[in-house]
């Protein structure tokens, strides 16, 4: 972690600089990620602001990415995420989903199996091409 991020754990109730722990952790494993390298980035490269809801790569704010935090609730549990998506052409933008979003759908591990089996034993559709 950076200073700054060392910081923002400081001052705040154990529960918050946990939950704020994640947040970091999550929006840097998100980055890179798409970039391709997950855990083989030096995270210390990636700094995220937690407050001002800023992500910096080697001390500059990268164009063109857009992150989506959310919070999933299952049951008594609850997990953060964030999903990393590199669009092109934009400042780069932190958005924090208060509400479901039609991109983000929770399924059961059993039941995501089965869907994705049925789904790939369907015939192939006219005009496709057969191997």
């Amino acid at each position: 972690m950076t200073p700054l991020e060392y910081r923002s754990l400081s001052g705040v109730s154990e529960e918050e600089s946990l939950r704020r722990f994640f947040w970091l952790w999550t929006m840097k494993e998100a980055y890179t990620k798409a970039l391709g390298y997950g855990l083989g980035f030096d995270f210390r490269r990636v700094e995220y602001d937690i407050e001002s809801r800023i992500l910096r790569v080697d001390n500059a704010i990268p164009d063109g990415w857009r992150f989506r935090r959310f919070v999933l609730n299952d049951r008594e549990d609850f997990y953060e995420g964030v999903v990393a998506e590199f669009v092109g052409g934009i400042k780069t933008e932190i958005i924090h989903e208060n509400e479901s979003s039609e991109w983000l759908t929770i399924a059961d591990a059993a039941g995501f199996v089965e869907k994705a089996i049925n789904e790939l034993q369907e015939p192939q559709k006219e005009g496709s091409l057969e191997m």
